[in-house]
């Protein structure tokens, strides 16, 4: 062979082995065509019964730091869309991706969570959340200021100092029916003034309420009274007698009166529907009032007349006694005047003089 054609054979033999060698060389390992799924893209615990994790998990696409659902997605549930925003927890009271859930089964962000979330709310009062000071309402009436909604809620009476008025730190107790000395009631008052009347709310604690029948007998039933005048001059002792300047209420849900301008001590008319509302709630009562003047409005400084009493009554009647009512706690009670209408026992109910005096602040 001759040099040239060596030559030739050599430049041949050596395009061959290259062209072999890039044939030769590896390509990149393919995974089909779900892609690569590494860095927590774990279903593990019993992933049954047609659960779907997906949301990005498909083509070649690569999810990484995540995607985790362990322990359970039984019973066809359902995480859509990367676990965020807009997905659906069904069947377990779970909620994923913001759900905030307010008020008994609102949820809010997107999400919905379903499967037995019930809030169901007993309470029918809207209590002051924060504590007030303690009042003396035979040494003072504190003022009254803002508006008052009558709605029989006490939010309008928050900033008004309370009270309490019990079978155990009354000024007297007068037993009616028997001689038991144990009566579970106790009313939380609230009372304030301003030139236009007296503004109330009274909580009233009572396990066995026992509600009038009728306006007559009213005093007869649970319940509590109010009693206040304009002015300490010029009483005559009988709040019918003093019915310019005095005022006697009797409340028991959902029936409200007040003594007669005229005629014989104890006898009642209805209530105005515009001067309060009262209603029975669970282990009580609560009644709010807003009460006009009897007669010319005072003004701070000034003294009036008040008390307040609470009735407690069992509905059981006993031989001698006009009605249910067992005993009755007064706040105070004053020393008998001279020449009383009630006549014999004198009581507050029936001689406005034994009422406490207090100054408006």
């Amino acid at each position: 062979m001759s040099r040239l054609c060596r030559h030739r054979a050599d430049f041949l033999i050596s395009l061959f082995l290259a062209l072999a060698a890039a044939n030769c060389r590896l390509s990149p390992p393919r995974t089909g065509s779900g892609g690569t799924m590494s860095g927590g893209n774990t279903a593990t615990g019993g992933s049954t019964g047609g659960d779907t994790a997906t949301g990005g998990s498909t083509g070649a696409d690569t999810d990484t730091g995540g995607i985790t659902d362990t322990g359970g997605i039984t019973g066809g549930d359902t995480d859509t869309g990367g676990i965020t925003g807009g997905d659906t927890d069904t069947g377990g009271i779970t909620s994923t991706g913001g759900i905030t859930t307010t008020g008994g089964n609102t949820a809010t962000g997107g999400n919905t969570a379903t499967g037995g979330n019930t809030e169901t709310s007993t309470s029918s009062s809207q209590e002051c959340s924060k504590p007030s000071a303690t009042a003396t309402p035979c040494t003072g009436l504190p003022a009254f200021t803002g508006t008052q909604n009558l709605d029989g809620n006490d939010d309008d009476f928050c900033n008004v100092p309370s009270f309490e008025l019990n079978f155990t730190n009354a000024g007297r107790v007068k037993v009616y029916n028997g001689s038991g000395t144990s009566f579970p009631e106790r009313a939380i008052a609230r009372v304030a003034w301003d030139s236009a009347g007296i503004h109330a709310f009274i909580h009233v604690v009572d396990p066995k309420f026992v509600r009038a029948t009728d306006t007559a007998t009213i005093y007869n039933a649970d319940g509590v009274e109010l009693l206040f005048t304009s002015t300490t001059s010029g009483l005559s002792g009988g709040t019918a007698q003093d019915s310019g300047v005095a005022m006697h209420v009797i409340i028991s849900p959902p029936l409200a009166v007040k003594s007669e301008a005229t005629g014989s001590n104890g006898n009642q008319i209805a209530l105005d529907p515009n001067l309060f509302k009262a209603a029975e709630e669970d282990g009580g009562y609560k009644v709010e009032l807003k009460l006009p003047w009897p007669g010319t409005p005072p003004t701070a400084g000034s003294q009036i007349k008040f008390d307040m009493e609470l009735n407690s009554a069992d509905g059981i009647t006993t031989t001698g006694d006009a009605g249910p009512r067992d005993a009755q706690a007064i706040l105070y009670q004053g020393s008998d005047p001279v020449g009383s209408p009630c006549g014999g026992e004198t009581f507050p109910y029936c001689d406005d003089r034994l009422w406490c005096n207090t100054t408006l602040q």
